[in-house]
């Protein structure tokens, strides 16, 4: 693992944390002010951290909080000197892995920030009969 994968995986396990614990600035924290989010429900995209919130608290509406309830499985991290992107399975209630989760990074000022999140959801297509 190179030394910019460790400061990555440390923020992303951090935002995964606040996410259990249903802190808000936490989950807010090392996004930039104009992050452009893929999320499972609608709208298509969101735009901007006041967008970005909002889906958190959709997501809190319907989720349970605490351990088990927002697990990384499989993280995976590629990283250059100013880019980087990671993805991973989401566990989410203690369930089987039912979510894909990508984050897009940038390191501004020596700091990795999220600039994208894309979730998503897979959903069987009815076979043609």
């Amino acid at each position: 693992m190179v030394p910019n994968d460790n400061d990555i995986k440390q923020l992303v396990h951090e935002w995964a944390q606040a996410i259990r614990d249903g802190n808000m600035d936490g989950i807010l924290a090392r996004h930039t002010s104009d992050i452009v989010v893929f999320d499972v429900p609608m709208p298509l995209q969101n735009i901007g951290l006041d967008a970005y919130r909002k889906t958190w608290e959709l997501f809190f509406r319907y989720s349970p909080r605490g351990e088990g309830s927002f697990e990384l499985i499989d993280l995976k991290i590629l990283s250059g000197d100013y880019v980087a992107f990671c993805y991973a399975l989401l566990q989410i209630g203690g369930r089987e892995p039912e979510c894909r989760l990508t984050l897009g990074l940038q390191k501004i000022n020596d700091k990795w920030y999220i600039v994208h999140e894309h979730h998503s959801a897979p959903f069987a297509i009815p076979e043609e009969k």
